[in-house]
């Protein structure tokens, strides 16, 4: 690259030590909304068609806060109602992105007070107002699932008053009558000799077998922890440390979840003087047919985790969010 004609020096690399420093503030960050993360996740699952779309909102939710973080010259007096805010935002936009809604944007109509809703009939309509589109789906679960007022949920929405009233009719109008589920995003799963190979070396503990299973340009994502760039730091960092570092003698096993194959890691874990087996992970793929291109562990991800061994019907030990 040029400037003047002159080539230009190339940036200085960003130090280990720098990037520490950055870990170390996120942590601090991750300490403070930690509370909220249950409710927060609840909120994004009710958005999303599927369990690993929910996490990847929170997770872009938390990306997003952090990184305005560092624009912000004010406290942030209710971080509650600002996670919400990205995460309602970061929804609409992907979904506007994917499939506009032609629904007019300013239409007053009364709103009903939520007042009555039992916690029972909430969670129906959680569940239901997967089927509505994007702004509706916000504002109905906004309001009779996480009750908020109109007036916040204007601005959480950047939208106002008139306009979430009028959401909020078309959404309820909807849900009281029969209306079919909108498409979701297929994840391609990998073929599953791909995956019996890396759990026989996993278990084997073959630990070059194992990694030639990824290609050179592969990626791992500790989700929400960790991210690694190439094979080498895969092997180097995850892999190593899922192998050889961690207690409880990690075994893989593939089982099929929802029509796709996952691997789960089972651990021994000492209770009461007996040894007991849960499952403490969960690990998604993306590749070709010959290599991983991509390993996703849902390690601290424990609403996640349970959703998922809940529907396997295998006993579950969350690890947290984070590193203790």
């Amino acid at each position: 690259m040029q400037q003047n004609g002159e080539p230009m020096a190339a940036p200085d690399p960003l130090s280990k030590d720098f990037t520490k420093e950055v870990r170390l503030i996120r942590r601090r960050f991750l300490e403070q909304v930690e509370p909220l993360r249950p409710e927060l996740f609840r909120y994004c699952r009710s958005l999303a068609g599927n369990v690993f779309d929910a996490e990847d909102l929170v997770q872009e939710t938390l990306l997003k806060a952090f990184s305005k973080l560092s624009e912000m010259h004010f406290s942030v007096e209710n971080p509650r109602a600002w996670l919400f805010r990205v995460a309602s935002n970061l929804f609409i936009d992907h979904q506007r992105k994917h499939a506009p809604s032609a629904m007019p944007d300013h239409f007053d109509t009364p709103a009903r007070d939520n007042a009555e809703l039992t916690p029972q009939v909430r969670e129906a309509l959680a569940h239901l107002a997967s089927r509505l589109p994007a702004v509706e789906r916000v504002a109905v679960l906004l309001k009779d699932v996480f009750d908020f007022s109109l007036e916040d949920i204007a601005t959480l929405t950047n939208s106002s008053v008139g306009a979430v009233k009028a959401a909020l009719h078309r959404g309820r109008e909807k849900l009281a009558r029969p209306l079919p589920a909108q498409p979701g995003v297929r994840h391609e799963p990998v073929a599953r000799p791909l995956l019996d190979a890396f759990c026989e070396a996993f278990n084997q503990r073959d630990f070059e077998r194992l990694a030639n299973l990824f290609r050179e340009d592969a990626v791992a994502d500790v989700v929400g922890m960790v991210y690694e760039l190439g094979r080498e730091q895969i092997k180097k960092g995850s892999l190593h440390h899922t192998l050889f570092d961690e207690a409880g003698e990690p075994q893989a096993e593939v089982r099929e979840y929802q029509g796709e194959p996952l691997v789960v890691l089972w651990y021994n874990v000492e209770e009461q003087g007996a040894r007991r087996r849960y499952v403490r992970d969960v690990l998604r793929f993306a590749g070709d047919e010959r290599h991983l291109l991509l390993l996703r562990y849902f390690y601290f991800c424990p609403e996640t985790l349970a959703e998922i061994t809940g529907a396997l019907g295998l006993p579950l030990k969350d690890n947290g969010y984070r590193y203790s």
